[in-house]
């Protein structure tokens, strides 16, 4: 693996620097240097667990990888129209930083689908497969096709100083949000939704700026959150958020077949990986927070039934109004559910 002079280590997403003739299954065809970029430390699990496993794979299948981690090329929004443009081939696409280009796509990041990162992972890939909806729909049309998929399940609401056990108690908060389908979210819990960078919250927390945070437990650590968080709930599970990372069309067209099936089980590989550790680290984040005296709320009895009536709708409205303007979401919604339910019994 070659790193640019004077750059950090981290993240991954990938540039083909090379050439190839597409459509030659010679093995003796040379292989192209990958150069890899997004806005993840190799410290962060989609680092670690996600985009060094991605590099791993492709080194032993014979690929020159270079790295360019932790935002050196650019920020989430900038890494995905690189990959568009050619300027690199392969980075994340996040639907909460592109939803005017990939509204279908906030599916993932619904609440109360799934606990399981496997699950949401295998389940996401299903739909953005070369057959599925999502890939036909958004990525397609784009120039760029998934590889593999970073999401996290169960976030839940973190406040500075009101515990939350029922939607009523969330109404008037100001709650700092990724955006996408989870300002539909909080807002449909009578909140009001900040989007900002999740490297912004604590300060935002500490001055007072907004009370609190969607964010997974694993995620506290990284940002120090326990600091400034009194509460949170437990077991909410108010969404999630889906980063797919994408190769674009003419770099995964100049690869040999064989070339793209070793970039596929790379891509496999990561997404296998990175659940396991996500769903890992969820359980010791919340560990970790307990630890630290945080108070964990979780949420049963009338306040669950309460949320659950309310987390229903935003899936429901999050669909109708993609319908409204001549979008799939009622069929996408419902193929995610299926999916879903797929995977849960297989697991």
């Amino acid at each position: 693996m070659r790193r640019g002079t004077g750059m950090v280590a981290a993240g991954a997403a990938a540039l083909l620097a090379g050439c190839a003739t597409g459509g030659a299954d010679a093995s003796d065809v040379e292989r192209p240097v990958l150069r890899l970029a997004d806005s993840y430390p190799l410290t962060h699990p989609f680092g670690e667990h996600g985009a060094q496993v991605f590099v791993d794979g492709l080194e032993q299948a014979g690929f020159t990888v270079e790295y360019f981690p932790a935002g050196q090329m650019g920020g989430p929004q900038d890494l995905a129209i690189l990959a568009q443009t050619g300027v690199v081939s392969v980075a994340p696409a996040s639907a909460a930083y592109l939803e005017d280009q990939l509204p279908l796509s906030s599916v993932s990041d619904l609440p109360n689908m799934t606990t399981d990162a496997c699950v949401a992972a295998r389940s996401m890939m299903d739909l953005l497969s070369e057959d599925g909806v999502l890939y036909q729909e958004e990525y397609e049309p784009l120039g760029v096709r998934p590889l593999w998929i970073s999401i996290i399940p169960n976030y839940e609401i973190l406040t500075a100083d009101r515990q939350v056990t029922s939607p009523e108690d969330a109404e008037g908060l100001i709650l700092r949000s990724s955006g996408g389908a989870f300002d539909v979210t909080v807002e449909r819990a009578g909140a009001a939704a900040v989007s900002m960078p999740a490297g912004d919250t604590y300060e935002a927390m500490a001055r007072g700026t907004v009370d609190g945070t969607a964010m997974p437990f694993l995620s506290v650590v990284p940002y120090r959150l326990d600091e400034v968080a009194r509460y949170s709930t437990d077991g909410l599970n108010i969404g999630s958020v889906g980063i797919p990372y994408v190769i674009s069309a003419e770099a995964w067209d100049g690869l040999t077949a064989d070339q793209q099936e070793d970039v596929t089980a790379a891509g496999v590989a990561a997404n296998e990986s990175l659940c396991a550790a996500l769903d890992r680290l969820h359980d010791e984040g919340r560990d970790y927070l307990s630890d630290k005296g945080v108070i964990l709320t979780e949420v049963t009895g009338e306040g669950r039934e309460q949320w659950r009536q309310e987390l229903d709708a935003v899936r429901l409205d999050w669909a109708g109004s993609l319908d409204g303007i001549g979008l799939p979401g009622s069929r996408v919604l419902r193929e995610y559910e299926a999916a879903l339910a797929r995977h849960e019994e297989a697991r």
